[in-house]
């Protein structure tokens, strides 16, 4: 199992690289429209919804139509914002809420669910057509913080764990492997500003405190896909990946933690 998940890490590790330094503008956003199809069908199996693909094809559609409105308008601090507002949220629901059964509940509540997927991933994909197109080691930059932060905590997790994070939530998460995975991508972000930025104290005390929060809302994120998979009595997304199970798995943190990434690049003055 673990050698399968470090092949298919890997592969998709060296995918990304390729696309984010070697493919076109639009070359990359086909294979974003291709992600939010393949999200979406996931997201809307979730939801417990009679026909997923309705939601796949919105998602794509609206990628596609109103990505040129928010590249201009919003596709800088607004935008990352409030998809970091609406993530912390998120957060506040998990804690005060346990998931109950999705099929108990009333059917008003399953497009609902369906509903939260766009300002979930709408976000992420416009921020991440902005980060190739201009400054594409960024990109690379925060998936790495956040593969760090991925392999951290699972370590810390594995060795150290002992109390769990949100047992409600997502039982194999513990306080140890959050810690495991804030120190690990706290130093991938400190060696991305020494590599990109600059030597200066200050600068990589800026990066370090810039990975730790990115893979604070990561996790956030994680944690938010966990809930929905528990209201849908579901292990995981899909079977996509594997190793990892379905794309989902491996989106839910990217998408929560790319938008607090480029906030904090844009207030740090590092992205203008």
């Amino acid at each position: 199992m673990l050698r399968q998940r470090l092949i298919t890490a890997i592969f998709l590790f060296f995918l990304v690289f390729i696309l984010v330094f070697q493919a076109s503008s639009g070359v990359f956003l086909g294979f974003l429209l291709l992600l939010a199809l393949l999200a979406g069908q996931e997201w809307g199996r979730l939801s417990l919804l009679p026909k997923p693909w309705i939601l796949l094809l919105s998602l794509s559609l609206l990628l596609l139509l109103l990505l040129p409105l928010w590249m201009r308008a919003l596709a800088g601090p607004p935008l990352a914002d409030m998809a970091a507002l609406g993530w912390i949220l998120w957060a506040f629901i998990m804690l005060a809420h346990a998931p109950s059964p999705l099929r108990d509940a009333p059917l008003w509540q399953r497009p609902l669910t369906g509903i939260l997927l766009f300002p979930a991933f709408l976000p992420a994909f416009w921020l991440s057509m902005r980060l190739q197109e201009q400054i594409p080691y960024a990109f690379l930059w925060v998936i790495l913080i956040i593969s760090a932060g991925d392999v951290g905590a699972m370590t810390f997790g594995k060795l150290w764990g002992r109390r769990r994070l949100i047992p409600q939530v997502s039982p194999g998460k513990t306080w140890e492997g959050l810690l495991g995975g804030l120190l690990a991508s706290a130093i991938v972000g400190t060696l991305g500003t020494w590599i990109w930025l600059g030597t200066y104290w200050r600068v990589l005390m800026s990066g370090a405190v810039l990975g730790a929060v990115t893979a604070l809302f990561a996790v956030i994120g994680d944690l938010a896909e966990s809930y929905l998979k528990r209201r849908a009595d579901c292990k995981d997304s899909g079977q996509l990946l594997p190793g990892h199970g379905g794309l989902l798995d491996r989106l839910d943190s990217i998408s929560a933690g790319i938008p607090v990434f480029v906030a904090g690049l844009y207030y740090l003055g590092w992205w203008k």
